[in-house]
């Protein structure tokens, strides 16, 4: 875990909002829209279809974001390297979600019915192939040589954490260190992937860029601890999918293991026994749900979301004085108010 919340973090503090920051960059950002929608759609009409499907679908665009406002850093860097990196990353990650959602058999992201739900798992694989390969051979078509091996490696990584997490399916006695390792890969790999392109293309020093690495992984622990909590507390409406589903498909996450540490035993052991079964009633739903409220495991686990968040803010103190920190202070301060 990262420093303690006792500590107070740099005296670092922005003087932008999110949607300043989102201001700052919509140029680029409807730059990297209008590039993925003059995409090459496939030549089969069923995969030009889901293709479309996809890449209209708008998301948080955090990744891009981060790569975004890291390459302002930096004096060297070329806008339309920095728009296709961007895009591609965009690209790797939807990806990333349509082979998600085919092993957590989710049927609503974002509000709509997923690739796998509509179209089958089939097509939804294929079509996440066929992202991914379309990525990487865009950062080839543009030189981009530096950025399509740090992609790779980082994608490599992220793989390895999904395969991970499987692995580890209705383990109720996961170690939480073993946890932390997941989301470092599954999740906290492309927001690496994403600061470390940045820094490449912005021509930041060695150091620079070590420490914007650092950055995005811290970066990418909060962000999903933060959407595991959610799990438990949100509302589906505003997540656009459903809560509850990681316990369902027993994947264990912070909170939950947070509340077999300090919950009821007995309700523990019932929460236990459903999570390595993999059955679950929407009555012992209601059972789960309380116990983790109830145990303080969702408390202990956003403690440990703003440590990491803090921890990121922390490391921007090596640039302060940069006019690019701010836009990169105010994404965590946004991060932070979202933990709590």
């Amino acid at each position: 875990m990262p420093d303690s919340l006792a500590r107070q973090p740099a005296g670092l503090t922005s003087r932008m909002t999110l949607p300043e920051v989102f201001e700052l960059v919509s140029d680029d950002l409807r730059d990297i829209e209008v590039r993925i929608g003059a995409l090459e759609r496939p030549d089969i009409p069923l995969s030009a279809e889901i293709a479309e499907h996809v890449l209209t679908m708008r998301g948080k665009r955090v990744r891009p974001l981060l790569l975004l406002l890291v390459s302002r850093l930096g004096a060297a860097a070329n806008r339309d390297d920095v728009l296709w990196a961007a895009t591609v990353v965009e690209l790797v990650h939807t990806a990333t979600l349509l082979h998600d959602d085919c092993l957590d058999g989710t049927e609503t992201r974002r509000g709509l019915a997923t690739v796998n739900h509509r179209w089958g798992q089939h097509a939804a694989i294929l079509m996440g192939d066929w992202l991914f390969t379309k990525g990487f051979d865009l950062l080839c078509e543009h030189r981009l040589h530096d950025a399509l091996h740090i992609l790779v490696q980082h994608t490599q990584r992220m793989t390895t954490g999904m395969n991970r997490e499987l692995a580890s399916r209705h383990d109720s006695a996961l170690p939480v260190e073993e946890y932390l390792r997941v989301i470092d890969e599954k999740t906290g790999a492309l927001f690496v992937a994403s600061c470390e392109i940045g820094a490449v293309l912005g021509g930041l020093d060695e150091r620079q860029a070590a420490g914007m690495s650092e950055f995005g992984r811290d970066l990418g622990y909060a962000f999903q601890i933060i959407d595991d909590i959610f799990d438990f507390t949100g509302d589906p409406s505003d997540l656009g999918k459903p809560i509850g589903t990681d316990f369902r498909l027993g994947f264990a996450t912070l909170p939950l293991l947070y509340a077999w540490e300090t919950g009821d035993p007995e309700t523990g052991r019932r929460v236990a026994e459903w999570f390595r079964e993999g059955e679950l009633t929407d009555e012992n739903w209601d059972v789960v749900r309380r116990f983790v409220l109830e145990s303080g495991g969702i408390e202990r686990a956003r403690a440990e979301a703003l440590a990491y968040a803090y921890s990121a803010r922390d490391r921007l103190a090596a640039l302060n004085g940069h006019e690019g920190v701010a836009p990169l202070l105010a994404t965590v301060e946004y991060m932070i108010a979202r933990g709590r």
